[in-house]
């Protein structure tokens, strides 16, 4: 066989041929990372590559591939460990005698990611580059200088000399590099331990200086400097001195909550969130413009290098300040930072509640979420003291159309004590109309009134008694248990004497036997608690006491229940005697759960549908298992393979949609692999460190835009997802705007997809909070890299470096979808309308068309526009409201007459028409003018296209 000609690209390098005679370029940088990827190439084959980049490293005349090839080496030792020693010596001595600062900067970077990944080299770099890091710090490129500062702690200085050249440069004349000198200060103060008091209290008083920096990125960094470096200052300090010094921090801190930069608010707040200790009138103070007196008699705060005068104007009325901000990401600080100050004290946290109860009416969900996660805290902590002027603001969010806040609201009423009856007659009201205005939240509501029966058992006694005759049967013998309010009462009614016996005699005991037929919701609800059987047995227990004094109305229902009902309930008593109280096997759950709670109507299509939503998750989770599984090729290059592998998938999924049609779980899994196809096609722009910038950007844009658009409608289209799945789809939305990021660098797009990460960023945040779901190491890379991301714009280390290690972080993860899951859609018909009967129109004036529309699985918080195009881009919005439309929430039918108002002056024209739903709130916001959608749509239905005829006008 001849050899491979040399034009053949990639396969010109003959595994017999040396490197010694080969050029290298970028197309030949490509082609030799292609090998070194590869695990099954010889290791003669490598070690010929490795010899060729080590020349290229001393002699090469090509200066621009000197990154390229560093990288390549770095690379190199992590897929080959045996090479790294080797690997790294050689990049030192390239090191060494280099004469250019950029190249022995990037060479220094090459150091430290082949330390990283082999600890004995880690180990050995301990001050080995002390004197060279110092000198390459002096060089005059000023992005140099900021990169070695950014990156000091990887190279193994040792502190006392990073702390030296910190302070150093905290002086620079370039604002970015004080704010890298800083950050240093910050992230130094963390992994070291200082015994030197004098050194702490030069770092802590140097950041104070640089308070009043011209730029705002410097002074956000000597906030975060003076709060770190002040408490380890405080650490130094025992009695009176202590406690000045920790008023001195929060005033200090205090006085810059009026800065005019957005962002040095925030920084601010952030670091009032961290205080340890203060006093309690300056805590009070910060709760009132108003200059308490306390406060006028001591204006200035004692510290070791003598008295500094701190004006009370400074602490009044600091937090108001953070309330009243017209910029959500200061009033979220400000809640949040509320919560460690509540716990300092419960005076101040009965100051507090008024201000937080303020915020739960602000326009952005997350400063709600914020306000209400902080009040959580507080009534763990026994701190929350609500009142009746409290409650219509707070039991008023229970209706909020905000899923979320409706949650966090009830998770409070779980954990918070209310005083008297009347707070508890009011938040069981507030709970039983979020129940009528939502029926969804049941289960969540079912079993917070569960927990306030238990925690408040006389009053719910007393309230009882007041309202059992709304529980009662109508004097016909009229049940009316499927009443929402009746429901809640009767959940209320069996809580409290599980906890309070001393109720039982005092609440009417034919609830009990009247909850029997809500056995399978409230188990459900209660699950957490008790067990369905355990449930079963109380319940029992609880209606045999009234069977000598039972009511006519008890009789009755009883009597309804008929010979198999009291048959079946002597069944369940005798299999509920086999097993402790609370500890029935989880076949008996089963039979009880299709007893009790599954529906009467049609019970084998329910099965059948159940067998069949069950084999198809099966099929489901073994093809998430597999896509799993091949992301590593992904991430060592093999994009073409695995689309292959993915294509094969597809296939599998279509197969499966031929024997279940409609299935929401299945199009929701086609859906993720269009979304993995796009992901897998970006991610090989950014995976390959060499020839990037030969791609076609064009088509980059492409992938990113259609990527996106797949994770929006994953969102939209879908609901019923587990909160783990809806972090899930968070995540890839934030590797999408990473990635896109990446791609744009610099300009007003940079700005505009950093702000859509930082609220994505916000949402994934919250959900964690509200769920407990720890951070994946993607996110939490992520939100550590996010200052170095906001300002690595135009840069020319960081962000490579930190997109690395973010990349490295990212994986797959396995769906679990729930049987609630359902699929948003839409139809719409145009009742006698084609080309050849058209709707007539006279141009200038609006025309009418009547559309048919059916909705499936679309719900009151669902905001709809009813979308018509004509041409490219003459758009016109209608919001479609849902009062007009019959049905349910699983399928709603109407008839709709849209108004056209932009009729052309044409003879004849063609509209189309469809209808789509807004994104959530608080993402991605498209700026519609004209009163059309303030957020990005997810097309729920297909384009109709209506046909129009200009009508002739005749004069007369």
């Amino acid at each position: 066989m001849e050899p491979p000609s040399a034009s053949s690209g990639e396969r010109s390098l003959d595994p017999l041929t040396s490197f010694t005679s080969i050029p290298l370029a970028r197309h030949n940088l490509a082609s030799l990372r292609s090998l070194v990827i590869n695990p099954s190439t010889p290791i003669s084959l490598v070690t010929s590559i490795f010899e060729a980049l080590s020349r290229h490293l001393e002699h090469g005349p090509d200066s621009l591939l000197l990154l390229p090839a560093l990288i390549l080496l770095s690379e190199l030792a992590s897929r080959r460990p045996g090479l790294s020693h080797v690997v790294f010596d050689r990049v030192r001595s390239r090191l060494l005698s280099s004469e250019s600062a950029r190249v022995a900067a990037e060479s220094l970077d090459a150091i430290a990611l082949v330390a990283e990944r082999d600890e004995t080299l880690s180990s050995s770099l301990d001050g080995q580059f002390d004197s060279f890091f110092v000198s390459l710090c002096f060089d005059r490129s000023v992005s140099v200088r900021r990169w070695l500062l950014r990156n000091a702690e990887r190279f193994g200085v040792r502190p006392h000399v990073l702390v030296t050249v910190f302070l150093g440069f905290t002086k620079d004349p370039y604002p970015c590099v004080r704010e890298a000198a800083l950050d240093g200060l910050v992230n130094l103060s963390k992994s070291s331990a200082f015994e030197d008091r004098g050194l702490v209290e030069g770092c802590y008083y140097r950041a104070l200086e640089l308070l009043g920096d011209v730029e705002d990125c410097v002074r956000c960094a000597a906030i975060r400097t003076v709060c770190d470096w002040g408490h380890i200052l405080v650490a130094f300090m025992q009695g009176t001195e202590k406690k000045e010094q920790s008023d001195a921090i929060f005033i200090q801190l205090c006085s810059m909550v009026r800065d005019m930069s957005m962002e040095v608010r925030v920084e601010a707040f952030d670091a009032l969130g961290k205080t340890q200790t203060v006093s309690l009138k300056n805590l009070l103070q910060s709760l009132s413009k108003k200059v308490l007196g306390s406060m006028k008699e001591n204006r200035s705060v004692g510290q070791s290098t003598g008295p500094v005068e701190l004006s009370a104007s400074s602490v009044a009325g600091a937090l108001v300040h953070g309330f009243e901000d017209e910029y959500y990401e200061v009033r979220r600080s400000v809640c949040h930072s509320m919560r460690r100050l509540c716990m300092i004290s419960s005076e101040f946290s009965i100051g507090a509640i008024s201000l937080l109860m303020d915020m739960l009416n602000d326009d952005s969900v997350i400063v709600r979420l914020e306000a209400l996660e902080t009040m959580h805290h507080m009534a763990t902590c026994d701190h929350l003291n609500l009142e009746v002027m409290h409650m219509h603001m707070f039991l008023g969010a229970l209706v909020d159309k905000n899923e979320l806040v409706r949650a966090a609201i009830r998770k409070i009423l779980k954990f918070v004590k209310l005083r008297d009856r009347e707070l508890l007659k009011l938040s069981v009201n507030g709970l039983i109309k979020n129940l009528e205005t939502y029926p969804q939240d049941e289960v969540d509501i079912f079993s917070v009134l569960f927990h306030v029966g238990q925690r408040h058992g006389n009053f719910v006694a007393c309230f009882i008694n007041e309202v059992f005759h709304e529980i009662e049967p109508s004097p016909n013998g009229k049940l009316s248990f499927d009443c929402a309010r009746v429901a809640a009462l009767l959940v209320l009614s069996i809580s409290a004497p599980t906890f309070a016996e001393k109720n039982v005699g005092e609440i009417p005991q034919r609830v009990f036997s009247y909850a029997v037929t809500l056995l399978g919701r409230i188990s459900h609800a209660v699950g957490d608690i008790t067990s369905q059987n355990a449930l079963f047995a109380y319940l029992t227990q609880g209606s045999s006491c009234m069977e000598d004094n039972i009511s006519e109305f008890g009789q009755q229902i009883l009597a309804n229940m008929g010979k198999d009902g009291a048959a079946s309930l002597a069944s369940n008593q005798n299999d509920l005697d086999q097993f402790p109280l609370g500890e029935a096997s989880s076949e008996h759950k089963k039979m009880y759960a299709r007893k009790f709670w599954q529906p009467n109507e049609e019970p084998e299509l329910t099965a059948k549908q159940l067998q069949i939503h069950d084999d198809i998750t099966e099929s489901l989770n073994g093809i998430f298992t597999k896509v799993k599984a091949v992301w590593p090729l992904v991430k060592a290059g093999f994009t073409n393979e695995v689309l292959k592998i993915l294509r094969i998938y597809e296939e599998e999924l279509k197969t499966l949609e031929t024997k279940c049609t409609d299935s929401p779980a299945l199009a929701f899994t086609l859906q993720y692999m269009r979304t993995l196809k796009f992901l897998a096609s970006v991610w090989s722009y950014f995976h390959s460190t060499i020839g990037q910038c030969c791609r076609v950007v064009s088509q980059l844009d492409i992938l990113l835009v259609k990527l996106e658009r797949t994770l929006r409608d994953m969102k939209g289209r879908f609901t019923g997802l587990s909160k783990e799945d809806e972090l899930y789809l968070l995540e890839l939305t934030s590797v999408s705007l990473t990635l896109n990021l990446s791609k744009l660098m610099t300009g007003r797009g940079y700005i505009v997809n950093l702000k859509r990460l930082a609220a994505v960023l916000l949402q994934v945040e919250c959900l964690q909070q509200e769920h407990g779901v720890e951070p994946s190491s993607f996110v939490c890379e992520l939100k550590k890299s996010m200052p170095d991301i906001h300002s690595a714009a135009g840069g020319m280390f960081s962000l490579p470096h930190f997109l690395r290690k973010m990349l490295d972080a990212f994986s797959l993860k396995q769906f679990e979808l729930l049987r609630t899951l359902r699929s948003l859609s839409a139809e719409i018909t145009v009742p006698d309308n084609d080309s050849e009967n058209p709707i007539h129109f006279i141009h200038g004036l609006p025309v009418g068309i009547q559309l048919e529309i059916t909705l499936c699985n679309i719900s009151r918080e669902n905001r709809l526009w009813l979308e018509m195009t004509m041409g490219k881009e003459l758009k016109q919005f209608i919001f479609l409201d849902l009062k007009l439309f019959g049905g349910s929430n699983d399928l709603k039918k109407g008839t709709y007459f849209a108004t056209y108002y932009k009729t052309p002056k044409a003879v004849s024209f063609t509209l189309r028409v469809c209808i789509g739903v807004e994104c959530f709130p608080e993402e991605i916001y498209a700026g519609m003018p004209s009163g059309g959608p303030k957020r990005e749509l997810t097309y729920l239905s297909p384009e109709r296209e209506v046909y129009f005829s200009a009508k002739s006008q005749k004069l007369t």
